[in-house]
């Protein structure tokens, strides 16, 4: 029998143990004894489930960290246990993710189900790499230049240096407007001087 609290999951389980009334034999023995004389007690034990022994924020501490080398291990984490699936629900996570590690042409491929699910979810909260892959996304791969463009910005505003310099670069190479090419000319010289 399973009881669940909002802060600690407790599981009671009930272990029979015999009484023996006959006097020769004055201890507890397990169901199944063939004893006369007895009585059967139901003694009911519980058991803390240690995985919830620690608090939420700690939880999504280590998932935090789990999940800033590889997006596969977030996945792995949410299989293991309900634990780790609420802590990995976390927006805390989505936001820290990393996905630095996989290069930009990665995300231009064709992203479907739980990747491309991870990727909008870390757009929504925030998350800098993922702004920048998705707004490369957009720009090169379905011609949304001005949301390609939009998206790159917002992420080099928030600090992203990878999205300063796609952006200078698409807006030096798109011939199209003269106006930007000089601004991506203009970024460029920033970033180089900056260093």
């Amino acid at each position: 029998m399973k009881r669940q609290n909002a802060t600690s999951s407790v599981t009671n389980s009930s272990i029979l143990f015999i009484i023996s009334n006959n006097l020769s034999t004055k201890f507890l023995q397990m169901a199944g004894s063939f004893e006369k004389d007895t009585k059967k007690v139901d003694v009911s034990v519980q058991h803390e489930c240690p995985l919830n022994l620690l608090p939420r924020e700690i939880w999504s501490i280590i998932t935090t960290m789990v999940t800033s080398n590889l997006i596969e291990d977030l996945f792995n984490m949410q299989v293991t246990c309900k634990v780790f699936l609420g802590a990995a629900r976390s927006d805390a996570i989505y936001k820290h993710a990393t996905m630095s590690y996989k290069s930009l042409a990665h995300f231009l491929l064709n992203l479907d189900g739980p990747e491309r699910r991870f990727l909008d979810r870390c757009v929504e909260v925030g998350n800098v790499d993922a702004i920048v892959r998705h707004g490369f996304t957009e720009y090169l791969r379905f011609g949304r230049r001005d949301k390609g463009m939009e998206l790159l910005a917002r992420a080099s505003t928030e600090g992203s240096i990878e999205a300063g310099y796609l952006s200078s670069m698409l807006l030096m190479f798109d011939h199209e407007d003269e106006k930007d090419m000089v601004r991506g000319v203009q970024m460029m010289e920033g970033f180089r001087i900056s260093g």
